[in-house]
């Protein structure tokens, strides 16, 4: 189960990078170029983003609660505080990656109730944004590649 999860999770991460990339410099364009079109991609994408990141927290979710990490951590929270790499797993990753999913759910629903398209774009760049380096910054590129 452990396995399934995992491949899972790293699935769905490609997804969901793409997807919020995406939405980010469809926003950042929409804003430079001072256009409104592109008005059902963008809710697409928006939609797209926080249903991707979801679940990816849940997949991480279940991958923390069943894997070695929690195990670990419950059992010697000393010695894994102190080992970088298991620091950095049990608590660091899944510490930002809720906080970047929060900050992506608090951007959609600004999102849906902005009533212009510059307030819409905003709320994606500042959001969306900063959720999305926030997840960037905690993702182990040596095991998703």
């Amino acid at each position: 189960m452990y396995t399934g999860l995992l491949h899972s999770h790293r699935l769905f991460a490609y997804f969901f990078l793409l997807s919020t990339l995406g939405l980010v410099f469809l926003a950042l364009y929409r804003r430079l170029t001072r256009t409104e079109q592109f008005g059902i991609p963008i809710t697409f994408l928006s939609k797209l983003s926080l249903i991707l990141g979801h679940t990816q927290l849940l997949l991480g979710l279940g991958l923390y609660f069943i894997g070695p990490w929690f195990e670990q951590l419950t059992n010697n929270t000393a010695e894994v505080m102190k080992n970088a790499d298991l620091r950095w797993f049990a608590l660091e990753h899944i510490s930002a990656n809720i906080a970047g999913i929060v900050l992506i759910t608090i951007g959609n629903s600004k999102f849906k109730k902005a009533s212009s398209g510059a307030s819409k774009d905003k709320a994606i760049l500042v959001f969306f944004g900063l959720g999305f380096l926030l997840i960037l910054s905690r993702i182990p590129w040596e095991r998703l590649f």
